[in-house]
C-alpha cells in the first residue's frame, strides 16, 4: 500500500529513490543500446570466421571437421602460420604507442576508468581471430566479449564520468558473453561475480538489461539459441547418482588448481625461450598440432566435441586421452601468448571429466550405481569452470542456459558448490582472472589486518597528565595537543580516567580560580579502555561510533596498566587504503 504516492519503509526504499531520481533508469537507457551494438560485433566477428574458414577450408564446418580430414603436413602447418600471424599482429600492438586506458577490459571495468584502448582492442582481436582460424585450442569468446566491452566503452567515453563509463563498458563485456553463449543471466553474473565483484539490484539491472538485449539481437540475426540443447528427460538423483555427482564435484575441484598452476608454468616456460613472440607462438601451435595427428578433437575451442560427448557420439580415442590432450592443447596455445578466452576449453574439459567418471563408474559392479554420462558431463561442465573461475553462480546460470533443462540446476549447484570448496582450500592462483586474484588477496589482506591485535598496532602515549597536574597546566597541554580528551596515567602506568576539553572550558568559565585545582577531581572514570587481547574487529564498533580521535589499550582491565593508544584516524585510514581499488 502506498502512502503519499511513495511505498511503505522496507529493503526497496533505496531502489524507489533511485528509481525517483531517474539514476537507474538512465542506466538502463544506456544498457539497451549498448547490447545492441554488442551483439552486432560479436556476430560481425562470427562471421569473420566463418568466412573464413569457407576461404581457407572449404567450408564452414566445424574445424576438428576439417582437421581429421586434413593430410598430416596441414595440421602440423596450419596452425604454424596462424601462430605466426597472430604473434606479428601482437608485436606490433606491443610497439604502438600506449593508448589511455586499460588492454584488459576487466581491468578497465574493476580497477581503470572504464576506458578500453580502440586501436590495442582491434589488433589482439585481429590475432585471436588468426588463432582461432588456423585451429588453436583457444577460446573465441576473449576477443568477443573484449570487442563488446570496447563497444560500451567507446559509446560513453565522450561525455560519461569515470563511474558512468566503468558501468558502460561492464554492460558491453555482458552483453558479448550473453551474445556469445546465448546465457544472459550468466552473462550478466559473470561481470558482476567476477569482474565487479558485487552482486546487488543496482549492479545487476543495467546488466541484465544488456544481455537480454544483445541475446534478443542475437536471436533476430538467426543464431541459435541454447547450444547445447538436449531432450529433458529430468536429471534423477539416486543414492548413487549423488555419490557419483559429488565425485565429479570433487575431481574438478582437485583438477582445477593443478590446472592453472600449469597455465601459469607453461607461461613462464615460453617465455624463458630465447626468441621473440612470434616464434614462440608458433612453437606452441606447431607442438599443438603435432598432438591433433592423434587426437584431432582438440583443435579449435572444442564446441563440437562438447557436443559429441552429451550426444555420446564416438570418439577419435578414449576420453580419457581426450581429456588429457585437450589440456595439453590449451597449455601450448595459452602459455605460447595466444589471444583467447578459456571458457569454451574449460567447458570442453569439464564434460570429458565427467563423462570419464561415468564410463569408470558403469564399469564397476556396484549395484544401483546409476551412471548418466550426459548428466555427469554436464555436472563436470560447471563443476570444472567453478574451479578455474571461482564463479559458481555464474557457472550453474551458464550450464542451465546452455541447455534449458531446469532439472539440472540442483545437480549442478551440488557439483558447483563441492567444487568451489574443494578448489578454494588451495592457496595459490584460484581463479583464471588475475582481477579477481588481486581482489581475493586483498580481502585476505584485510582479514589479517582486522584480526591483529591491538598490542601490535598500539603508539607509545604523547600528551598525558598526571592525576596531581593542575587545570591550568591541562589548558595548556590542550592548546598544543588539539585533543577533545587528555588521558590521565598515574605514576604506577595506570589509566586513571579523561580530561574532556569542554570540561575544562566549563569549569574555568565559571570559577577561574579552580586553575590550581589537580585534574584528578574532574575526570571520567568510566572513559573507555580497550584490552590488549582484543583485535581490531572486536574493537571496530568503539573506534567508529565514539567522538574520540585516540583511545589507551591496557594490558587488562583489572590492572589498567597503559600499554600504549591507538589513533582511529590512522587506523581508518590504513583499512581505506586496503579496500581501495587501485
Amino acid at each position: 500500500m502506498l502512502l503519499n504516492g511513495e511505498p511503505p519503509r522496507s529493503a526497496f526504499a533505496p531502489i524507489w529513490r533511485r528509481l525517483r531520481s531517474g539514476a537507474l533508469w538512465v542506466a538502463v537507457a544506456l544498457a539497451l543500446p549498448i547490447g545492441v551494438l554488442a551483439a552486432l560485433l560479436t556476430s560481425a566477428f562470427r562471421l569473420g570466421i566463418e568466412a573464413l574458414d569457407s576461404a581457407l577450408l572449404g567450408s564452414q564446418a566445424d574445424i576438428t571437421v576439417h582437421f581429421a580430414a586434413l593430410p598430416w603436413y596441414w595440421r602440423l602447418l596450419l596452425p604454424t602460420l596462424g601462430a605466426l600471424l597472430a604473434g606479428a599482429l601482437l608485436s606490433w600492438e606491443r610497439r604502438l604507442r600506449r593508448e589511455p586506458g586499460e588492454r584488459d577490459y576487466m581491468e578497465a571495468i574493476a580497477e581503470g576508468d572504464g576506458r578500453v584502448p580502440l586501436r590495442s582492442s582491434l589488433l589482439r582481436a585481429t590475432s585471436s581471430l588468426a588463432t582461432i582460424v588456423s585451429g588453436g585450442s583457444i577460446g573465441r569468446e576473449g576477443a568477443m566479449v573484449q570487442l563488446a566491452a570496447l563497444s560500451g566503452s567507446l559509446s560513453g567515453r565522450r561525455w560519461a564520468d569515470s563511474s558512468t563509463l566503468r558501468l558502460c563498458t561492464a554492460c558491453g563485456a555482458a552483453a558479448g558473453l550473453a551474445s556469445v553463449y546465448h546465457t544472459p543471466l550468466a552473462g550478466a553474473m559473470f561481470v558482476a561475480e567476477v569482474v565487479l565483484g558485487s552482486i546487488t539490484v543496482e549492479r545487476l539491472i543495467p546488466l541484465f538489461a544488456a544481455a537480454v538485449t544483445a541475446t534478443l539481437t542475437v536471436h533476430a540475426l538467426g543464431s541459435e539459441a541454447a547450444p547445447f540443447a538436449l531432450a529433458q528427460g529430468g536429471a534423477q538423483l539416486g543414492g548413487g547418482g549423488l555419490a557419483l555427482l559429488l565425485v565429479v564435484g570433487l575431481a574438478a575441484g582437485l583438477l582445477g588448481p593443478p590446472f592453472l598452476a600449469l597455465l601459469d608454468r607453461a607461461r613462464r616456460v615460453f617465455l624463458r625461450v630465447p626468441a621473440p613472440l612470434v616464434l614462440r607462438m608458433a612453437l606452441g601451435a606447431l607442438l599443438m598440432g603435432a598432438i591433433t595427428l592423434l587426437v584431432p578433437e582438440v583443435a579449435g575451442n572444442g564446441y563440437e566435441p562438447i557436443r559429441a560427448i552429451l550426444h555420446e557420439a564416438p570418439l577419435s580415442v578414449p576420453v580419457g586421452w581426450l581429456l588429457l590432450a585437450k589440456i595439453a592443447a590449451t597449455l601450448l596455445i595459452a602459455g605460447s601468448g595466444a589471444i583467447g578466452g578459456i571458457f569454451t576449453p574449460a567447458l570442453f574439459i569439464g564434460a570429458a571429466l565427467g563423462s570419464l567418471i561415468a564410463g569408470a563408474a558403469a564399469a564397476l559392479p556396484v549395484p544401483g550405481l546409476s551412471a548418466d554420462t550426459v548428466l555427469l558431463a554436464l555436472v563436470g561442465m560447471g563443476a570444472f569452470m567453478t574451479a578455474v573461475s571461482h564463479a559458481p553462480l555464474m557457472s550453474i546460470l551458464m550450464v542451465f542456459e546452455m541447455t534449458m533443462d531446469a532439472s539440472l540446476l540442483l545437480p549442478l549447484m551440488c557439483g558447483c558448490v563441492l567444487a568451489y570448496t574443494v578448489s578454494g582450500l588451495f592457496r595459490r592462483r584460484n581463479s583464471l582472472y588475475a582481477v579477481l586474484d588481486r581482489r581475493q588477496l586483498k580481502a585476505s589482506e584485510i582479514r589479517a589486518y582486522e584480526a591483529t591485535p591491538l598490542a601490535q598496532l598500539v603508539r607509545p602515549p604523547s600528551k598525558t597528565l598526571a592525576p596531581d597536574a593542575t587545570l591550568a597546566e591541562a589548558h595548556e597541554l590542550f592548546g598544543l595537543a588539539r585533543r577533545r580528551y587528555l588521558h590521565v596515567i598515574d605514576a604506577q602506568g595506570r589509566f586513571v580516567g579523561a580530561l574532556s576539553v569542554h570540561r575544562l572550558h566549563e569549569v574555568l568559565y565559571r570559577s577561574p580560580s579552580s586553575a590550581s585545582a589537580p585534574v584528578k577531581d574532574y575526570l571520567e572514570s568510566d572513559f573507555l579502555i580497550l584490552p590488549a587481547h582484543l583485535t581490531l574487529a572486536q574493537a571496530w564498533d568503539a573506534l567508529t561510533h565514539l567522538p574520540v580521535d585516540w583511545l589507551p589499550v591496557v594490558d587488562d582491565l583489572q590492572h589498567r596498566h597503559v600499554l600504549g593508544v591507538i589513533s582511529k584516524r590512522e587506523i581508518l585510514a590504513r583499512v581505506t587504503e586496503l579496500r581501495r581499488e587501485r
